[in-house]
Formats: C-alpha cells, sequence, structure tokens
C-alpha cells in the first residue's frame, strides 16, 4: 500500500479513503474504511475513460458479474456506483499479497501451497462457471494469497465466446503466456469455460516453478508460443506436471472438466499454515498494518462445494446454490481425463451475424494485465435467485394460457436465454434488461399469462443452454437458418437442432449524412467513395467484396467501434458507414437527436431472427406463435418496433422455421 497523494480521493462513496493498492492504464485501486471498520478495496476508472460511454457500460457489466459470482474463493462486491461522474466499485478486502508478488519476493511455492492454491482456484472456477461466465484473464496478479486461502479478483474487460456489440473495440483481452490458444486465433474454435482452465495450469507452472508455462518474452513472442510450441513443465514435481500438461492442451476438448480436476487434486484446505513462512510474514505485517477490526472469524470460508459428477463445466452449482451442496465426484483415474464438454454446443450461426470476429493479435499486447471476464451480466435490482426484474414480475397476474405446455402453466413463468448485450435489440437500461427483444418478450409472457425471466449467458452457449434444459427458450436476435434448425455447425452433425419462431428481419444498411448530401442510396453507389467500417466485421467482409467489382473501387476507413463508425460519418470524413440494421437504425434515430445521420436504401441480405425452441417442446412453439400473431394483429408489436426505432425489421405474421 502506497500513501495518498495530492490528488487522489479521500472520499469515494460511503467509504474513507486510506491508501493506495495500486493502478494501471484503466485506472486504480484504492484502500477504503466503512463505517463500521472493516476495509474494502475500492476500484475506479480514469476520467478520460469515464467519458466514454462505451467504457462506462463496460464497467458496469464489470459490477453486474461481479455481483453474480459468489462463494469463498471470489472477492464479494460490497457496493459499487458505476454510472457516477468516477464510476467504481468496492470488493470486500481481506489482507493478501499478490501471487505475482509472492512469488517474485520470496521464489516458487512448495507442492503442498500449489495444490491448496489449485485446489481453491477450482472452487472460484467453479463460481463462475456456474453463471454462464468465462474470467478469460486468470493470471498471478489476479490471484491473491491470504491466510484463509486464494482468492480470484479482477472482472474486468471483456465477453466471451465470438464477441458481442458491446464488446465494440472489436478486441481479444487477457495477458499473454496465459490466454488459451482460442483466445489469439481467430479462426479458432469458441472461447469457452476451457480457457480458464488452460489459464489455470499456466498458474501452477507459474506457481511451482516462477515462470510461466511459455518463458519470458515479449507479447508476440508468447502469443506466438502458445498456439505453436508445448509448454514449458520443466521442475514441476510428477503430480503437478500431470495436471498442469492436461490443462495445457491445445484443444479445449481435450483439457479436463473441472469435477475431473477437482476429484483430482483434492478438497480445498485447511489453510491454516498453507503457505511457507516468508509469505505468512509479509500477510501478518499487512494485517497488522490494516488494523482490521474484524476477527479472523469473519474471515473464514465456507465450505466449499464439491463438483457434481456428469454436470457441464459451465452449470456447476456454487456453494449459494438454493439446492444445496451436491454430492463429491467419483474417484478419477490417475491416466483418465473426462473430456471438458460434458453437452456438446448447438452450431453458432454460420450466416452473417451480429457477432463480432475477435482481432486478437492487433492489440492484446497493449491490454495485458487489465483483467477478463466474459461479460454476462444480471439485472440489477432483480431477483437475483429467479432472474425476474420487477418489470418481469407484473407480466404474470394473469391466468397462464392453456395453449402452454403443463410445466410451464404450474411453475407460472417462462425462462429466456439472453446475451443482453446488443442495443437496441437487448441491453442494460439503468441496471434491467432493456431493448426490442426484452419488450417482446414481456409482451408475449403477458399474452400467455406468465411471468418472463432472463438468464443471461455469453451467445454461443446459448443453444447448449437449452439443449441442457436451462432455459425454456433463447431470446437474443438468433438469426434462423438451416443449419441451426437441424443441428448442424461447419456441415457437421452437433446437436438435435432446433426450432425458430420468426419475429424480425435484418441484415446490413447504409447509413449517411443527413439528407444524403451525395445521393448513395445503393451498394453500387459507393463506388469510389470512402466508407466506415467497423474492423473485423461482417460489413468490412461486404464492403470488400464490393470493392473487388466496383468499377473505381472502394475506400476503407476501419475503427475498433462503432461509435467512431458513426462519428466519422456525421463528420463527413466519409461518405457513407455500413452496419447492422437495428443498431444503424437506432444510432441514426437518436444520435444528437437524430439530426445527424440516416439510414440510405433497404436492407442488404436480411435474415430472419427467431425465438429457438427444443424440437421437443412443439406446444410451447405453437403457444409462442399464436401469440405472436396476436400481438402483430393487435398492433402492439408495431408499437414496440416503433419505440425502438426498427420499424424496418417487421415480419407481416409469425413463421416456424422461415430461415434459409
Amino acid at each position: 500500500m502506497r500513501p495518498l497523494t495530492k490528488d487522489d480521493p479521500r472520499q469515494i462513496g460511503p467509504f474513507r479513503i486510506v491508501g493506495l493498492l495500486g493502478g494501471g492504464g484503466m485506472g486504480r485501486v484504492y484502500l477504503g474504511r466503512a463505517a463500521d471498520g472493516r476495509t474494502v478495496a475500492v476500484k475506479t476508472a480514469r476520467s478520460e475513460l469515464a467519458d466514454d460511454r462505451g467504457f462506462r457500460t463496460r464497467f458496469a457489466r464489470e459490477v453486474a458479474a461481479a455481483r453474480r459470482v459468489g462463494g469463498p474463493f471470489v472477492a464479494p462486491v460490497v457496493d459499487a456506483a458505476p454510472h457516477d461522474d468516477v464510476p467504481w466499485m468496492a470488493t470486500d478486502y481481506v489482507p493478501g499479497v499478490s501471487l505475482t508478488d509472492a512469488v517474485h519476493d520470496c521464489g516458487a511455492l512448495p507442492e503442498r501451497a500449489v495444490r491448496l492454491l489449485t485446489a481453491g482456484l477450482l472452487q472460484a472456477l467453479a463460481a463462475v462457471h456456474a453463471h454462464g461466465l468465462v474470467h478469460r484473464d486468470l493470471k498471478p496478479s489476479n490471484i491473491l494469497l491470504t491466510a484463509e486461502g486464494p482468492r480470484v479478483i479482477d472482472f474486468g474487460i471483456a465477453y466471451s465466446a465470438a464477441d458481442t456489440a458491446l464488446t465494440t473495440t472489436g478486441t481479444a483481452l487477457g495477458t499473454p503466456g496465459f490466454m488459451a490458444p482460442e483466445q489469439l486465433v481467430m479462426t479458432g474454435p469458441n472461447v469457452t469455460g476451457a480457457a480458464d482452465v488452460f489459464a489455470l495450469g499456466g498458474v501452477i507452472v507459474f506457481a511451482a516453478t516462477g515462470g510461466g508455462p511459455y518463458g519470458s518474452a515479449e507479447p508476440q513472442i508468447l502469443m506466438y508460443r502458445t498456439v505453436h510450441e508445448e509448454p514449458r513443465l520443466d521442475g514441476l514435481p510428477d503430480g503437478l506436471s500431470e495436471v498442469a500438461a492436461a490443462c495445457l492442451a491445445k484443444e479445449p476438448e481435450r483439457r479436463p472438466a473441472l469435477p475431473a480436476l477437482m476429484a483430482r487434486v483434492g478438497a480445498p484446505g485447511p489453510y491454516g499454515d498453507w503457505l511457507p513462512a516468508p509469505v505468512a510474514v509479509q500477510l501478518r505485517r499487512l494485517s497488522a498494518q490494516l488494523a482490521d477490526p474484524r476477527s479472523p472469524a469473519d474471515f473464514a470460508p465456507r465450505p466449499p462445494a464439491q463438483a457434481p459428477a456428469g454436470v457441464p463445466f459451465d452449470q456447476l452449482p456454487t456453494s449459494a446454490s438454493p439446492d444445496g451442496p451436491p454430492p463429491p465426484p467419483p474417484p478419477v483415474a490417475k491416466t483418465a481425463w473426462p473430456a471438458h464438454t460434458a453437452t456438446p454446443p448447438l452450431p453458432a450461426s454460420p450466416a452473417p451475424s451480429r457477432r463480432r470476429v475477435l482481432a486478437a493479435l492487433s492489440v492484446v499486447g497493449g491490454l495485458a494485465g487489465t483483467g477478463a471476464l466474459g461479460w454476462a451480466l444480471w439485472p440489477e435490482g432483480g431477483d437475483r435467485a429467479s432472474g425476474e426484474t420487477a418489470g418481469d414480475k407484473a407480466a404474470g397476474s394473469a391466468e397462464p394460457s392453456g395453449r402452454l405446455p403443463q410445466e410451464i402453466r404450474d411453475k407460472g413463468k417462462i425462462t429466456v436465454g439472453s446475451d443482453i448485450a446488443y442495443a437496441p435489440m437487448e441491453f442494460v437500461r439503468d441496471g434491467r434488461p432493456a431493448g426490442v427483444d426484452v419488450d417482446i418478450a414481456n409482451a408475449l409472457g403477458r399474452e400467455l399469462g406468465v411471468r418472463v425471466t432472463f438468464e443471461n449467458a455469453t451467445f454461443d452457449s446459448l443453444l447448449a443452454g437449452l439443449a441442457a434444459g436451462r432455459f425454456d427458450l433463447v431470446m437474443s436476435a438468433m438469426a434462423d437458418t438451416k443449419d441451426r434448425q437441424q443441428g448442424r455447425a461447419n456441415g457437421t452433425k452437433t446437436g438435435s437442432g432446433v426450432d425458430m419462431v420468426d419475429y424480425f428481419r435484418a441484415g446490413l444498411v447504409l447509413v449517411v449524412r443527413k439528407g444524403n448530401p451525395e445521393g448513395i442510396h445503393r451498394p453500387e453507389d459507393l463506388s469510389g467513395r470512402t466508407v466506415a467500417v467497423q474492423r473485423a466485421s461482417v460489413a468490412r467482409d461486404y464492403v470488400d467484396e464490393l470493392g473487388r467489382k466496383a468499377a473505381k473501387g472502394i475506400r476503407i476507413r476501419e475503427f475498433d467501434s462503432q461509435a467512431e463508425v458513426y462519428d466519422d460519418i456525421a463528420k463527413g470524413r466519409s461518405s457513407a458507414g455500413l452496419d447492422d440494421f437495428p443498431v444503424a437504425a437506432q444510432t441514426a434515430a437518436t444520435l444528437s437527436g437524430g439530426g445527424v445521420l440516416e439510414l440510405a436504401g433497404g436492407q442488404l441480405d436480411p435474415l430472419l431472427y427467431g425465438i429457438a425452441v427444443a424440437k421437443n417442446r412443439t406446444a410451447l412453439r405453437d403457444a409462442l406463435r399464436g401469440a405472436l400473431d396476436r400481438l402483430i394483429k393487435s398492433g402492439e408489436y408495431a408499437k414496440i418496433l416503433k419505440k425502438w426505432y426498427v420499424e424496418g425489421g417487421a415480419v407481416r405474421r409469425a413463421v416456424v422455421n422461415g430461415g434459409t
């Protein structure tokens, strides 16, 4: 801890600031004191970043994600104000030394300490994955060693699988040397919880040897080694070497599942004397310096839950599970590592999609050390056990429709799987789900006489969650394609497929300055002009292809965020831009009161968006189709689209599996 300077705040929210714990490119972390005397770590954003709407939204998602994850091995959120002038978040602070500092100051940890460290980290990852989240930046500096065991900190950046409109920088975030190969290769598999298992392998190597699995080098070199070379496991004890090697497998599906790792490593604790003497001395000195008034019992971790056998890693219950602790996993043979994913995921859309391709290698080095967590969120202010918001609860006041399956009528609600990260279809406003999809889902709930609750997960895990029974349906601006209907990905059968109740139509659209001064109405009009697009997007690919056919070519200006694209068009630096229809329509209608931009021409290559329902739930599918048709006929559907400025995406009637 360092003393405060004249520029540091003395009060943040209800907390008196007493020292500086650290800082970096994103902001600073202060030591604060609550009114009852307990200590907290208060993370703040740099003022210039706080002025950026995209960063502020990401910070709010970090808060929401961190609030969801509980358990004794994750620092709990005490309070937060992501919408203050300077956003901040306070987490409970237990005196701890980062794994990085402990190894640097005192050397590699003994084998017993590494095993207990690994056992605690497995519990932390189980708590993260239980909510469909992926930490994505597990590394030594994000792990605190405390007298009561390890704690995982920093829920700071990135979404997970295939990027969302919220992570509009189009970047992959993490720390080279601990990032999994799929985080670095743009054409690789989706990023799932298996990436955290890979990072865990790197942490084991670092803790036991003092060096990372790919040595020390420039970020680009570490990334190359991660993808193309085998990890360096010299110096690891045999047992730890085998565990680390399994975790560091290049292919995600070859990495062990969390239950198998838990069974192999053993239960966490006891942590009474788990750290070597030099680190324990540092902790005692730090604790005395902080003079925290709570007794040691206040910091004692609750008994952790064991991972149940046969449950996919991303559905593991936390120690706070309302169903109580699950049974312990069965013994696992020394060389038998079950596949990481117990349920094969259903396919992501092979057609143009709202999900952005990650441009990892161009930016990841400059963002190392900032932390990461998959940007799934929980609606603040709602019922955290059920996922309901206050508005949702009013939706189920009527008697459930007789058209619904009996199990839906019995529970009186429909659980919607969604990735709330794509304004205006779904996003967060004032801490609650908002957007076209959210309003339509709630309207369907009212029509059917049931509540609608939202379970948020990464986009590319939604259909797997539907197949596993986690959701009743999925509604997340998901393109209706034949492959998705039939459970195929890249021509390979991956599941039983789904039925899609189509409710919206969206493709790409041209965006120009208000009044269309250059007379651009069709893609052919872009020949010889300058076009703004987001880097690594479907729009970028479309303009590339168009430019090859244009007589005069097309000059392309690429940007990391959609906000930069629209700013470039508004300032006349580009003649036009290209973006997804719902994003473009809402932005053109709201940017500076709608007096800056407009859409030019119709949608290009539009796709149907569908509500996904498991193929064996035909009664639910038909009830939804009927309810949507009634909303269309009554005019309520049109009012919802008009509210969000996306009337151009309307369908005339509800159709099942209309995608091609």
